[in-house]
């Protein structure tokens, strides 16, 4: 009796240290979105079958595609941030200038104001 008890444990957890996950089926995925969800749902099953060495690889994985984005999410708030600082140069730019313009066509204004009385 206790050898068949044994030998369903042994069963039982050699089962589920061979876990059906494949985990290099999100590999050739280009869609960053898609790659993304792949993963998450072969974490989430390899969770499910109790293997915690393929959802510590998945994990890995996660963690090196996150890595990635958040360098490039990095790269794109620093040029949108360079590109609104030039912006705002030339608004403040255009803005002296047109003060500028415009008291010089005020003092002319004036001037000519002053020429008739």
């Amino acid at each position: 009796m206790k050898k068949f008890l044994v030998t369903i444990l042994i069963i039982l957890f050699s089962n589920t240290s061979y876990a059906d996950v494949d985990i290099n089926n999100c590999d050739n995925l280009e869609n960053k979105s898609k790659k993304l969800s792949c993963l998450t749902k072969l974490k989430a099953k390899a969770l499910k079958e109790n293997s915690t060495e393929k959802a510590k690889i998945i994990q890995k994985k996660l963690s090196n595609f996150h890595k990635f984005n958040q360098k490039n999410v990095e790269k794109t708030e620093q040029s949108v941030a360079n590109t609104g600082k030039k912006i705002g140069k030339k608004i403040s730019e255009t803005d002296k200038q047109i003060r500028e313009k415009s008291k010089k066509t005020l003092d002319l204004f004036k001037e000519k104001i002053k020429k008739r009385e």
